[in-house]
């Protein structure tokens, strides 16, 4: 069996599990379309965790602008509008050339922040292969007509996209200095470039995630998960959801590092937090959790930490203050 189509067996086993019934249209706008790019896929010949996030992205921005308050809006009426968390579930892998298409509504409005609802699925079979929940705060009280207009069209949340396994650890506002001592351990260290900037000159949030998951097989080296001999016995990994929180911006030419650990397990899952911090400073930029989880390939089932696996784990849990 190919590691394509072993992975697309592990994804529906996933959906099966994670069912996600569609949210009326009528409640939603659409806000993004594309289809799925070749580099847009990574090792596991599916669509990467970050573009997910691109694409719930440049939908807030289009939800935002049939609200009255797109780009232009924004500059003209000196808005500064940012996103504060971002928490996704991922239910169904997209391949290449497969079609996306978002769909958007508010979920909830206050005097200078909106959370906004993305329900991204395949329009070839209509079937959601994720949701996005974007928290997105505002330096100065939303314009009346704008906040009106929001307020019309909120929709409520749906009980499949709230937080399942994320939201209940209280991740500090660590110094990259006292990293080391909770346990992280470094997993990335590179330059913010320009071309991952937006018109501002401030880190994408679809690039933080792309750090993420670039540092994700250090991680798993480290807790004793050998990737490559891993792949080789036809075992994967997978993301199932992620929850960040954006603390401070990085600019274009900001170094920047990333500081990963293990918070929790059980029989099935791992809970991961990821740290990203500004290198010359050692603040805190952003800070996430996510969990994921081991298959085998060949019987499509997720695969239970051994008893060898779970006194490891427990050795290598991070000592988190409090």
């Amino acid at each position: 069996m190919s590691i394509s189509v072993a992975f697309s067996a592990i994804w529906a086993a996933i959906h099966r599990q994670q069912r996600v019934p569609l949210v009326p249209t009528s409640e939603l706008k659409p806000t993004f379309s594309t289809a799925v790019n070749t580099w847009q896929c990574d090792e596991n010949d599916h669509l990467n965790v970050q573009f997910y996030t691109e694409f719930g992205h440049e939908a807030s921005a289009h939800l935002l602008a049939g609200l009255g308050l797109g780009p232009r809006a924004q500059r003209a009426s000196g808005l500064a509008v940012t996103a504060a968390e971002d928490h996704v579930r991922y239910l169904r892998e997209f391949r290449v050339v497969d079609a996306v298409e978002v769909r958007s509504a508010p979920v909830e409005v206050g005097a200078r922040h909106l959370v906004a609802f993305h329900e991204i699925r395949n329009p070839a079979d209509g079937r959601v292969a994720a949701t996005m929940r974007r928290r997105i705060v505002c330096d100065r009280p939303w314009p009346d007509a704008f906040r009106a207009r929001a307020e019309a069209a909120l929709m409520s949340l749906p009980e499949a996209a709230k937080p399942r396994s994320v939201g209940t650890l209280a991740l500090p506002d660590l110094t990259l200095d006292a990293a080391p001592a909770t346990g992280l351990i470094e997993v990335g260290r590179t330059v913010i470039t320009p071309d991952e900037c937006d018109e501002h000159g401030c880190f994408l949030p679809r690039h933080q995630f792309g750090r993420y998951s670039d540092g994700a097989p250090m991680l798993w080296n480290h807790l004793g998960f050998d990737r490559a001999a891993m792949q080789t016995r036809q075992e994967g990994s997978v993301v199932v959801e992620m929850l960040n929180h954006y603390r401070r911006p990085l600019r274009a030419g900001d170094l920047a590092v990333v500081m990963s650990g293990l918070a929790t397990f059980s029989e099935k899952a791992m809970t991961f937090t990821h740290f990203l911090f500004e290198a010359e400073t050692g603040t805190l930029a952003a800070c996430a959790e996510a969990v994921g989880m081991k298959f085998d390939q060949k019987t499509r089932k997720i695969m239970p930490f051994s008893p060898e696996d779970q006194a490891r784990l427990a050795r290598a849990r991070l000592r988190l203050p409090t």
